[in-house]
């Protein structure tokens, strides 16, 4: 499946174990899109390939204002990673952990998990390895949404689902 609307495309790519894994495509400056409904998950992980400012929001609903907690990746020129939450205040905690930063021209992965009482991001492919960066959470907020986009005039690539962790990616390149 392909689709397309200005300055993003989806492929679904079929994994080498038969499950399903998404390579998104954003371009410079793309605002949230590819909402994806993870109600049912408590964690997720995310392939990101560029330069810095990898942008991954999770949301009450599908609706722009819903931001919860924004998770930026290898933001202000790679040098930083954050958390910051959205209602009821602004507020973030960050990084400069060089593991929680964006490996240019390959993609990098990163687990992003939420529970009732936290959010979190560490790098690599196994949760329970690495540094990580945490949030204590209202648990009263849901987070039911999944959307992406790019901070600056670098476009990315992200790799979605836990399959994709079996997959070597970079073919997708």
């Amino acid at each position: 499946m392909v689709s397309m609307y200005n300055s993003w495309i989806t492929f679904t790519v079929c994994c080498m174990v038969l499950t399903k894994c998404e390579i998104i495509y954003l371009g410079a400056s793309s605002p949230y899109m590819e909402f994806r409904n993870i109600e049912q998950q408590e964690s997720k992980l995310v392939w990101i390939k560029g330069c810095k400012d990898g942008v991954v929001g999770l949301f009450e609903s599908v609706n722009i204002s819903s931001l919860v907690f924004e998770l930026v990746i290898g933001g202000w020129g790679n040098t930083i990673t954050a958390i910051r939450i959205h209602s009821p205040i602004n507020s973030q905690v960050y990084a400069r952990d060089k593991m929680l930063m964006l490996i240019p021209n390959e993609y990098t992965p990163f687990w992003i998990k939420w529970t009732r009482t936290t959010v979190y991001i560490r790098p690599g492919t196994i949760d329970n390895n690495g540094p990580v960066i945490q949030w204590t959470r209202n648990d009263t907020i849901s987070i039911r949404y999944m959307a992406f986009r790019t901070g600056t005039q670098c476009p990315l690539k992200y790799a979605l689902d836990l399959s994709c962790s079996r997959v070597d990616v970079t073919r997708h390149a």
